[in-house]
């Protein structure tokens, strides 16, 4: 692509993004708000109804009784923290949270998370306890500018990695001597999913890779995920037909993985790019296959994978190579 297409490719986005940005804010202000239910343990039943979608891979009926089913459309069993201070600053992201279990006593997995264009980790707190309660150390990051584009994002949240796996030994870091030697994913948000496609691929030594509206048309398009090697998750929204995570993106992403790579492209119907900054989302529909896709790949629980063949609630569209 040349300079001046991408330029202007840029631009639009921000035209799109400054367009919504009151509606965005309202939204992160609910989500925000949400944290604290979080740490309740709050839930709320989710739809099992789904859109009949063809070219699909097996799809199993969960089971009333299933209760690794249930444990994840609301927090886990695990207490919870969070710090600010002491974390490493890298050059390509800002100031970070680290949400983690507390009582957790085998070494902890870790995801980093980053937001979408003008938004900041404020966006995607709720997600923090959500992660930890259920074992998994989570750090939301801020970007250097909310402006950063796709390939700064990968960057950050390449450094943001590497020193969440330093935390473990880190004198003075509530995790120090906790972490696991191996455990380790990424995840974003609109060009943070972008910057997650990009690093993931970089890194065959990551476990998950889990996009919301990912965005790749400014950052080098669908062929950034080509190649990749790690597992990858992709949900996004059916409503959201625009330059922000719409017009295939995330379906030429899930096309440029390998078919040897494990996927999952989940489309819901009835969302659209504002709404990924909760495991809310859809009646926890969110939160379910985040959490499940964590657990079977980031953490190699199998017992998990059962519910990433269940299509998911109110699909507009699903694929995936994953198989019983």
């Amino acid at each position: 692509m040349s300079s001046g297409r991408a330029a202007a490719k840029t631009l639009l986005f921000a035209a799109f993004c400054l367009g919504s940005v009151a509606c965005a804010d309202e939204r992160s202000g609910d989500e925000s708000q949400e944290v604290s239910d979080l740490l309740r343990g709050d839930g709320s039943d989710f739809d099992e109804g789904a859109s009949d979608v063809g070219d699909q891979a097996p799809v199993l009926a969960l089971q009333a009784g299933d209760a690794t089913a249930a444990s994840l459309d609301t927090n886990g069993p695990h207490k919870v923290a969070s710090y600010t201070q002491g974390f490493p600053r890298g050059k390509d992201h800002g100031p970070v949270t680290v949400y983690y279990p507390t009582d957790r006593t085998d070494p902890l997995p870790g995801v980093v998370m980053c937001p979408g264009y003008t938004a900041k980790q404020s966006s995607i707190a709720a997600w923090g306890p959500f992660f930890a309660s259920h074992g998994i150390v989570l750090v939301t990051m801020d970007t250097v500018t909310t402006g950063d584009q796709v390939p700064q994002r990968a960057r950050g949240l390449t450094q943001a990695i590497a020193s969440l796996k330093l935390e473990g030994k880190r004198a003075g870091s509530p995790l120090n001597g906790k972490m696991s030697q191996d455990l380790y994913g990424l995840s974003g948000w609109s060009m943070g999913g972008g910057g997650t496609w990009i690093a993931t691929t970089a890194d065959a030594t990551l476990k998950s890779a889990v996009t919301l509206a990912g965005h790749n048309l400014t950052g080098g398009g669908a062929g950034i995920s080509r190649g990749s090697k790690v597992p990858t998750l992709m949900m996004n929204g059916a409503d959201d037909t625009t330059l922000l995570g719409g017009m295939g993106q995330s379906s030429g992403a899930y096309d440029a993985i390998p078919a040897t790579t494990p996927k999952l492209l989940y489309e819901m119907s009835g969302e659209g790019h504002f709404s990924w900054g909760t495991p809310r989302t859809n009646g926890n529909a969110s939160g379910r296959y985040m959490m499940a896709w964590q657990k079977t790949y980031l953490e190699g629980d199998a017992s998990f994978k059962p519910i990433l063949l269940v299509k998911g609630p109110k699909a507009a569209a699903w694929k995936t190579n994953l198989t019983p």
